[in-house]
């Protein structure tokens, strides 16, 4: 059978595949900062055309580069697109890990590292697959296609026209999305979706320098300002207070209720991972993943004025800032959202306050239905020998919806990430086993996916 000669394959030259992961997370690609994407981007081609993999880089116009990569069928004409990417989240608070954040450090069985599981332990397990395939095979049984972002941790701005100027690249029967993971038991997660996102920045300004606190009286304090503007937003039990905001909510249809029931939910072990007694509004159960999946939200993602260093100083700022961002569910639209956040704003006296988008997506969904989500699922209880865990969506957020709505295919999200990867935070890491085993899931998808 060609998948236990490609199984044989990725397990003889794991050690090889483990330290390419390793270089890529030893080089830094932080899109927020602008930090070595330019070199990121030129060591993933490398790692593809070593792989076998047709790549090149693609400038994006006032935006990051993307990679593109593909290697043809001899015998089929279906396509399956990967789309991941490169970029990574800043690694503060740099304190809390307990090594190098870009070293690639293996402890105890695992890689740790920023972009390990956020998405560098993805992309390199799909580029070996399809090494692994080239290597023992000759060739791959469908046609393969990388499209690997640059700027996906700040929503991927400049993505929309890169898709619109080079469809023809990216047309796809099915395309599997960036992320993914086993639970705590080592059940593969899938997922069918994601929520929309809307990042914004909120600016309040003051005097024309900062001044000494005594003239408090006098002088508008800005950090005042915004925290009140902020107030605004949500109140105590959790309710957005934009007007409008709800209005195009959709809830979960009466088949996704039924998945959700089905999902087995970690919820002590998520509570002691984080350290909490309990969820907010002591949500728990169906409920607590009903709004975990379906609910949008309003988070201050940081807060900024003043003088925050050792120590007091008697400081009155002359500037505030404060970063959001909004996750949407379907029919949520980004632009609406800023709209209305907009004019709730004035609407209450604070029309000074600036207000700076940062990106945004929108939020999608594959239905359970399609023949490749099926397909997909079956791969996965037979790569993992367990249940699946099918989720209708995700809470997470990203530009899904230019292949699933734009270009008509079917997306599905899946990766080598576990419970405790820890994407975003201090100390993000995957299983060496984890990475292997993604490896040959991605194969198996590749080979079962030609058959469908």
């Amino acid at each position: 059978m060609p998948l236990e000669n490609i199984y044989k394959y990725i397990d003889a030259n794991s050690q090889k595949f483990v330290n390419d992961l390793v270089q890529l997370v030893r080089q830094p690609s932080v899109s927020a900062k602008k930090e070595g994407i330019q070199k990121c981007a030129e060591l993933t081609a490398k790692m593809m055309k070593d792989a076998g993999i047709s790549a090149r880089i693609i400038p994006e116009e006032e935006g990051n580069p993307v990679v593109y990569g593909e290697v043809k069928s001899e015998r089929s004409r279906k396509t399956l697109l990967f789309y991941d990417h490169y970029d990574v989240q800043p690694p503060e608070p740099l304190e809390e890990w307990i090594c190098d954040p870009y070293g690639g450090e293996i402890r105890e069985g695992k890689i740790y590292g920023r972009g390990t599981s956020d998405n560098k332990g993805d992309i390199v397990s799909r580029l070996k697959a399809v090494q692994a395939y080239l290597e023992t095979v000759g060739s791959v049984p469908v046609n393969i296609r990388f499209l690997v972002d640059g700027e996906e941790e700040i929503g991927s701005p400049h993505l929309p026209p890169f898709i619109q100027k080079h469809r023809g690249l990216l047309s796809a029967d099915a395309a599997i999305w960036e992320f993914g993971e086993t639970d705590r038991m080592g059940r593969p997660c899938i997922y069918l979706g994601l929520k929309g996102v809307l990042t914004v920045e909120l600016r309040a300004r003051g005097a024309s320098r900062d001044a000494h606190s005594s003239e408090a009286p006098l002088i508008p304090n800005p950090a005042w300002r915004l925290v009140w503007a902020l107030n605004t937003l949500k109140n105590e039990r959790e309710e957005i207070l934009i007007d409008g905001f709800y209005d195009e909510v959709e809830p979960p249809s009466a088949g996704e209720i039924e998945f959700l029931r089905n999902i087995p939910f970690e919820e002590k072990e998520e509570k002691r991972d984080l350290g909490l007694k309990n969820f907010l509004r002591n949500l728990s159960g169906l409920n607590a993943l009903k709004a975990l999946l379906y609910q949008p939200t309003c988070t201050i993602n940081g807060l900024l004025a003043g003088y925050t260093g050792i120590g007091p100083k008697t400081v009155l700022p002359n500037k505030a800032m404060a970063k959001l961002d909004f996750r949407l569910v379907p029919r949520q639209m980004p632009n609406e959202i800023l709209g209305k956040l907009k004019k709730h704003l004035a609407n209450r006296g604070f029309g000074d306050i600036e207000i700076i988008e940062h990106g945004s997506t929108e939020p999608t969904k594959t239905p359970i239905t399609e023949s490749f989500v099926q397909v997909v699922i079956k791969t996965a209880e037979e790569v993992y020998c367990k249940k699946a865990v099918v989720y209708p969506t995700s809470a997470a957020s990203g530009p899904m919806h230019l292949f699933r709505n734009w270009l008509g295919c079917p997306v599905v999200s899946v990766g080598c990430a576990h419970a405790e990867s820890r994407g975003h935070a201090p100390n993000e890491n995957i299983t060496l086993d984890g990475f292997i085993k993604g490896t040959k899931f991605m194969a198996a998808i590749i080979h079962y996916f030609s058959l469908s």
